[in-house]
């Protein structure tokens, strides 16, 4: 266990950029942004204030929102990460710097698939946490200049956000456990081919979804089944319209509804076939590294 801790701590230590330091530029740049844009702004709101959301709802969708965008980055720098960390250190199996403590391939890729579910996700979650404390302040500042714009009170922003941040990390460990098939096949992909795992992960199941299409065209045969089932996919399990719909409904467990409305919409047969899928695919990988790679 100690030695899984410690790998998982190495990745850490090794792709802190991505997860670490861009995330913190880019909050930055957003903070500098939006005061910029609120304070040398004269943009006026026409609304009367009993056409406009209650602040607690609106701060309840904020919180969420932080938490869809910041998933979004997290998907992409996990994609690239498996992309090329699989096979980054493929001629070192070390643990940290203590040369003396070789681990095998397979522990070595566990620790690599068990890392975006854990320091990963846990370091995403703090940016979006920060930056919906952020987005309070951007709240407050936009009532003091507008009128008919309401932030909640700081006990009521402090429960939206104690309700709705459980629920986004809830939300994250699906987005990155529904996705995992997709990042184990770039994963796999890069123990073969290395850096071309990133045009292949593409280029391979698009030439299948092409030669469908051209099936279809040439024997006028309806349905494609792969491209149909990566369209679904990929569009993921949440209904963002029904979210936002909860969201904005005036009861005080808002975020646990919405909870409840995501673990019933997820097809959780769908969720283990891809589960399993990617446990294979590490196995496969470490058989592929331990037996055709020089140490």
């Amino acid at each position: 266990m100690r030695a899984m801790t410690a790998l998982i701590e190495r990745e850490f230590y090794e792709h802190r950029g991505a997860f670490l330091y861009a995330p913190i530029v880019l909050l930055i740049i957003m903070t500098i942004a939006i005061l910029f844009a609120m304070l040398s702004g004269h943009g006026e709101f026409d609304l009367p204030p009993t056409q406009l959301p209650l602040g607690d709802a609106v701060y309840r969708v904020g919180v969420a929102g932080t938490f869809l965008v910041w998933s979004v980055y997290l998907i992409v720098g996990l994609f690239f990460y498996y992309a090329d960390s699989f096979s980054a250190d493929r001629r070192n199996n070390t643990l940290l710097f203590w040369k003396s403590m070789p681990q095998s391939d397979l522990k070595i890729l566990t620790s690599k698939a068990l890392s975006g579910i854990t320091v990963f996700l846990g370091l995403i979650s703090v940016f979006a946490i920060v930056t919906a404390v952020i987005i309070y302040g951007v709240l407050l500042i936009a009532s003091a200049l507008f009128p008919v714009i309401t932030a909640p009170g700081p006990i009521g922003a402090l429960w939206s956000l104690f309700q709705t941040g459980i629920v986004g990390v809830f939300f994250l460990a699906l987005t990155v456990l529904w996705y995992a098939p997709g990042l184990a096949w770039v994963a796999g992909l890069s123990t073969l081919f290395r850096r071309w795992s990133i045009p292949l992960a593409f280029l391979i199941p698009g030439t299948v979804i092409l030669l469908e299409y051209l099936n279809t065209i040439r024997s006028s045969v309806d349905g494609r089944p792969v491209a149909d089932f990566l369209a679904w996919r990929f569009e993921g399990f949440l209904d963002e319209t029904q979210a936002v719909t909860i969201l904005f409904g005036q009861a005080d467990n808002a975020p646990f509804a919405l909870l409840r409305a995501m673990l019933t919409t997820i097809d959780w047969v769908q969720m283990g076939i891809g589960l399993a899928f990617t446990a294979v695919v590490v196995y496969l990988a470490s058989e592929y590294r331990r037996r055709r790679i020089e140490a």
